[in-house]
């Protein structure tokens, strides 16, 4: 058991702990409990998790010979995940203060907890995250957040009204298109209700800009602001950009696991497929009609495989595309 650690070190840790006993589906902590001990599994599974919305997402599975409850220790006073006995468990359960006298008293113990703390440092801020460089975390994915409770009681029995935006509709699609399949912009914002439109480009990308969608349907005004630009161009320059973070020197002082873990999302990312950004485009004008939600704006970019959708109620929606397909579907 505990193949990281040698016999002494065991021993060390055994002689501060004191073995508890969890039966099956018993919580052992809570995200946001006190961190007051580290725990080091004798027998059984641990399954640890976190609440994300509506969601529950699980960081990973723990078995014997593995330990838990480590990285509040460090970090901060609070759990940032959940865990629950799957199986009726057996740990060594330490105090808080106890480890960390121990720690601090040997270096080699402390060299192997940080290498596994590193590590699941890494895989937590994975998790955390709503979106990673490609999106939704996993794929075919659907977050809902609930909005106010006193908007969300009376927003269907309110009179949907005719915006700007759904009388240009059928016009502000194709220019949704060519917006970000055939020039500078990289994501949009549509704002149902009031017609505004925020648009980031790649030639000012932490900016964003604001136009009314009455304008952008006018040829002269798209070409005096959006110049044209080959999609795959568009990519290499969003591409070029990650790259141009990464060997500034401030990126060498992140800790490891962001290092780490934002230089693969940098490597590794790939733009929206075109024909899945039109797909998704061609589908706006089906969301004002749907019959349980009144939209009142919408965001999507060819950066991360994401639809952000906002409601009257003061609720979101955050889908993947085929997340977005199947909501569509389901409601219409």
């Amino acid at each position: 058991m505990f193949c990281e650690l040698d016999e002494r070190e065991l021993g060390a840790i055994r002689a501060c702990g004191e073995l508890m006993a969890y039966p099956a589906g018993q919580q052992i902590f809570a995200e946001g409990d006190e961190a007051d001990y580290i725990y080091f599994i004798d027998s059984g599974r641990v399954s640890v998790f976190i609440e994300k919305f509506s969601t529950r997402e699980e960081i990973q599975t723990l078995g014997s010979g593995e330990w838990l409850g480590e990285m509040a220790l460090y970090h901060s006073n609070r759990r940032t995940a959940c865990a629950t006995a799957l199986d009726r468990s057996q740990m060594l359960r330490v105090r808080k203060e106890a480890f960390l006298q121990l720690m601090a008293a040997d270096a080699g113990l402390a060299r192997k907890i940080n290498d596994t703390l590193s590590l699941r440092s890494e895989e937590l801020v994975l998790r955390e995250k709503l979106l990673d460089m490609r999106g939704l975390c996993s794929t075919d994915r659907h977050i809902g957040i609930k909005g106010d409770p006193s908007l969300r009681e009376s927003a269907l029995s309110r009179e949907r009204y005719e915006s700007i935006v759904d009388k240009l509709m059928p016009e502000l699609v194709q220019v949704f298109k060519s917006l970000l399949l055939e020039r500078s912009a990289y994501s949009l914002y549509i704002g149902f209700n009031n017609g505004e439109i925020r648009i980031s480009t790649i030639y000012d990308p932490f900016g964003e800009e604001y136009h009314p969608a009455s304008r952008l349907v006018d040829d002269g005004y798209l070409e005096r602001h959006f110049p044209r630009i080959d999609y795959a161009e568009k990519a290499a320059v969003i591409r070029n950009i990650y790259q141009t973070v990464v060997v500034r020197p401030a990126f060498a002082t992140l800790p490891n696991h962001l290092n780490k873990g934002f230089g693969k999302y940098f490597a590794n990312w790939q733009p929206v497929p075109a024909e899945s950004m039109a797909a998704t485009l061609d589908t706006l004008p089906v969301l004002r009609s749907i019959p349980n939600y009144y939209v009142r704006n919408a965001t999507i970019g060819i950066v991360k495989d994401a639809i952000h959708l906002q409601f009257n109620c003061d609720g979101s929606h955050i889908l993947s595309a085929e997340g977005y397909q199947r909501f569509l579907e389901e409601n219409i």
